[in-house]
């Protein structure tokens, strides 16, 4: 007999095991909802590590206050023993609250040695039940034969299979459900924000950008947005506006300059205020950033920049309608956050290919 066939007659309390930051986050909100679905009357509660940086922003940032999950738990982030042991005695104290079943929403990228320290950890603190540990791939960065990096599926999708495993009915790839349940007072004082900045008018439109990204190696240089947001306003009369955390307020400002106009919203609105403004615009511009994650899960298009530091796929944002662009380079595949090699692949990818993104999102629009 499948788990799923019991599951919501047995479990009333669920814990969540899912790191990382806004685009980890947005990434497991189709199994989030598959979870709901699936225990309707079970407390649904996340864990995740403390963050080690203010700007490092975890899922209570994001996910919705009621409809979905229903708490939230923290423990110390790291493998120093200084850090194991008040989180064993986090997770053993979760444990005597009734947490006997886990859902293992570990990142795809997870080490075979990672999970089995996982899996043995989560064990000795009480935990009987562990759900999405299989379906992992054997090789987590495969290469092809000429050592080109082989595309991998959405993180999403993934985390929905590997669900499937365990016997749980999930959504066909590509159609989870990705909602924020974004709130009347979220939109409400997005709107405000829009008023107190002069209420521009934007016949033709707006355009979310994000020239920032909490990794060095995905930032495409500053002076592109310049001329992509110009020739936006000169010949297709679309304001850009800025969305980010406040640590890009200061390119932001930059770029406002550098345009003559538009708006800087990074830092003056949270995650999902910052969501429910993108909801009003006409598609996303930027880096491969939890901004742009945010955008496709309120339906934007995003014409989003990839450096190759990373697999191609895995972080491409969820649906359809998207313009991915990518520049190949020999040492692509480095999961470097800083580059060594002078962002050759970011650089590689010149303004006017963007610029007809965006156009080929606009004409689609």
């Amino acid at each position: 007999m499948n788990f799923s066939t019991a599951a919501s007659r047995d479990v009333k309390k669920l814990l969540v095991y899912r790191i990382g930051q806004i685009g980890d986050t947005v990434a497991a909100l189709p199994s989030l909802w598959v979870l709901r679905e699936q225990f309707p009357a079970a407390r649904i509660v996340i864990l995740s590590e403390i963050p080690g940086k203010k700007t490092h922003l975890p899922p209570e940032t994001v996910l919705p206050k009621t409809g979905l999950v229903d708490g939230f738990e923290k423990y110390p982030g790291g493998s120093s023993l200084k850090n194991f042991l008040p989180a064993w005695r986090q997770i053993r104290a979760l444990s005597r609250q009734g947490y006997q079943t886990m859902v293992y929403l570990t990142p795809s990228g997870r080490t075979l040695k990672q999970r089995l320290r996982d899996r043995c950890f989560f064990r000795s603190c009480g935990i009987k039940r562990l759900l999405g540990t299989n379906g992992f791939a054997q090789e987590l960065r495969p290469r092809q034969a000429d050592g080109t990096l082989v595309v991998l599926p959405r993180e999403a999708d993934t985390l929905l299979a590997r669900l499937a495993q365990d016997g749980l009915p999930v959504p066909p790839a590509g159609q989870g459900r990705m909602d924020l349940c974004l709130t009347a007072a979220e939109r409400e004082r997005a709107r405000q924000w829009w008023h107190a900045n002069g209420n521009p008018a934007t016949p033709q439109g707006w355009v979310a950008v994000c020239p920032g990204a909490k990794m060095a190696s995905k930032l495409w240089p500053w002076e592109r947005y310049a001329e992509i947001g110009r020739r936006l306003i000169r010949e297709h009369g679309i304001l850009p506006v800025v969305i980010g955390g406040a640590e890009d307020r200061e390119v932001g400002i930059k770029l406002l300059g550098a345009w003559g106009g538009g708006l800087c919203a990074a830092g003056q609105l949270n995650v999902r205020e910052s969501a429910a403004l993108m909801e009003k615009s006409r598609f996303y511009l930027g880096n491969d950033t939890g901004v742009m994650h945010l955008a496709a899960a309120v339906g934007r298009p995003c014409v989003a920049i990839f450096s190759s530091q990373d697999w191609p796929g895995i972080w491409e944002p969820y649906g359809t309608g998207h313009q991915i662009l990518r520049f190949e380079v020999p040492c692509a595949g480095c999961r470097l956050a800083v580059c060594d090699q002078e962002l050759k692949c970011l650089r590689g990818i010149e303004v006017q290919r963007v610029y007809a993104a965006c156009l080929a999102v606009l004409g689609r629009a």
